[in-house]
C-alpha cells in the first residue's frame, strides 16, 4: 500500500464566541503551523426556530452577525495572535448546514471542531451538531472530546 501524507493547508474552526474551546483553538493552531496552513474560524449564527415578526428578523440578525464578527475578531486576535495565519468569517443558518457549506465552499482540508457535550435529551431532540457534520462533511473531521468545566 502506497503511502499517503495528508497536509492541511486549510483548516476550518467552527467556534462558538460565548464559550469558546481553546484546547480545540490550540490544537487547529498547532495543525496549521506544522504544516502552514491557514486557519478559518466560523461561527454559525443559528437561525430561530420561534415564530417572530419577519420585518425586525433580518435587521437582528444582521445585528447580532455584526457583533458575532467582532468577538470572533477579537478571539482571534487573542487567542492566535501571530501564533498561526487566521482569518474568520460569520454565516447564518442550519450551524451543521452552514460548516458543511462553509468547508466547501471554502475548499478546507480539514474540519476540527469540539464534540457536543449536551443533555441526552437534547441529543435525542435535536441531535448532535459533531455527528451532523461527521456525517455530511466531505473533508475529514477531528472531532476533539474537551470537557466542560
Amino acid at each position: 500500500m502506497a503511502e499517503t501524507h495528508a497536509t492541511f493547508n486549510k483548516i476550518l474552526v467552527p467556534v462558538d464566541c460565548t464559550e469558546p474551546r481553546q484546547e480545540v483553538i490550540d490544537y487547529a493552531v498547532e495543525l496549521a503551523q506544522q504544516h502552514n496552513g491557514e486557519l478559518v474560524l466560523l461561527y454559525v449564527v443559528e437561525s430561530p426556530i420561534f415564530p417572530v415578526e419577519m420585518m425586525d428578523i433580518d435587521l437582528r440578525m444582521e445585528e447580532v452577525a455584526e457583533h458575532a464578527g467582532q468577538r470572533l475578531a477579537t478571539l482571534v486576535e487573542q487567542a492566535i495572535g501571530n501564533a498561526a495565519n487566521a482569518r474568520h468569517l460569520v454565516a447564518q443558518g442550519s450551524i451543521s448546514d452552514q460548516i458543511v457549506a462553509t468547508a466547501d465552499r471554502e475548499s478546507v482540508d480539514v474540519i476540527v471542531m469540539a464534540t457536543d457535550e449536551h443533555s441526552e435529551i437534547r441529543k435525542f431532540l435535536v441531535g448532535s451538531i459533531t455527528e451532523r457534520v461527521v456525517r455530511h462533511a466531505h473533508q475529514p473531521v477531528l472531532a476533539l472530546h474537551v470537557k466542560t468545566s
